[in-house]
């Protein structure tokens, strides 16, 4: 039976969207989201929300070029870093040994690979990467962070999300708001976010938040379809 099973695993190193496996794609990430993100904001929610200390042990899933994983790292004991793009993890270590910063371990793994022992994690943060799976991997991904947090260890998600009434009209102005912050370069990955990676719906979302266990203690919403989960083992 487990062989069988093998043939309809979702296979999660595949790109979805933009194709991460390409050193040129990677090279404009931190760029192009520096267009419509703040990430010093982003620091500050995410310090207040998960608390980190020097005795903690994190998980950032989908950690990219790193910039998060290696910020947090400097205030905990040990963080895990994966990506399923080996181009965005060699751009991460560089980073990180530029920094001095010596206690991450990078993981060339997923959500769906996640391999750390139960109940061991304090905390995990899943930014802008839940969205390349679709919605029944998204509930086993959600189910594995489940099993590597501690009793009452938190996730953060922040993710793009689409909301439960006027769907088309919130995806267009973010779009359209897209190519005023990046031009054509940015209208266009967010073109293709909508048309091949699998945003969903807010209640879809809370839905499978709920079903794996977890308590949805905040939530955030802000350009009408990005949002953060504040969620509680």
């Amino acid at each position: 039976m487990a062989e069988i099973a093998k043939n309809w695993l979702y296979q999660e190193f595949q790109q979805t969207g933009k194709d991460y496996a390409s050193l040129e794609e990677v090279n404009v990430y931190d760029p192009s989201h520096d267009d419509f993100r703040n990430i010093n904001e982003e620091y500050q929610l995410i310090d207040d929300w998960l608390e980190p200390s020097k005795d903690c042990l994190w998980a950032d899933i989908g950690c990219g070029t790193g910039n998060f994983s290696i910020y947090f790292a400097k205030k905990c004991k040990k963080l895990y870093a994966m990506d399923i793009s080996e181009p965005m993890l060699d751009l991460a270590k560089k980073k990180a040994k530029v920094q001095l910063v010596t206690n991450i371990e990078f993981q060339h793994s997923g959500y769906l690979n996640l391999n750390l022992t139960g109940g061991s994690l304090d905390a995990v943060m899943s930014s802008l990467s839940l969205h390349h799976l679709p919605d029944y991997w998204k509930a086993k991904a959600l189910e594995k962070i489940y099993q590597v947090l501690k009793p009452g260890g938190k996730l953060y998600i922040y993710d793009v999300v689409i909301p439960d009434f006027n769907g088309d009209e919130a995806i267009q102005g973010f779009i359209d708001r897209q190519a005023v912050r990046g031009g054509d370069f940015l209208r266009e990955d967010t073109l293709i976010h909508f048309k091949e990676e699998y945003s969903t719906y807010d209640w879809i979302m809370k839905g499978l938040i709920a079903k794996q266990g977890f308590s949805l203690i905040g939530e955030i919403t802000e350009d009408g379809v990005l949002k953060r989960y504040l969620c509680q083992k």
